[in-house]
């Protein structure tokens, strides 16, 4: 029998919340707990990630500009009046 394990992430836009999924399949049988995302600079609780949507899929650009694509699991509106403040970053 085999068990797969995924990490998944909530991302809360302005407008809506998404679950994202790891792509990373870790077999439980051999490894107890599964990776993260985010190339060398794991994603955190609080971070300000950039990302875009395609079809069922966020592409989420990491510290070393590369895209990694998560598998969007659900997807739902934000809470009208609910704001997410974002951290100025200046490129």
């Amino acid at each position: 029998m085999f068990t797969h394990v995924h990490r998944t992430y909530t991302v809360r836009t302005d407008t809506r919340v998404l679950v994202l999924e790891c792509p990373y399949d870790m077999d439980a049988l051999h490894i107890f707990a599964p990776s993260e995302c985010g190339g060398k600079k794991k994603i955190a609780i609080g971070d300000a990630i950039h990302f875009r949507l395609r079809k069922d899929h966020a592409y989420v650009l990491t510290s070393q500009g590369k895209d990694e694509k998560l598998r969007v699991v659900s997807e739902a509106m934000n809470d009208a009046g609910t704001t997410v403040p974002v951290p100025s970053q200046q490129p």
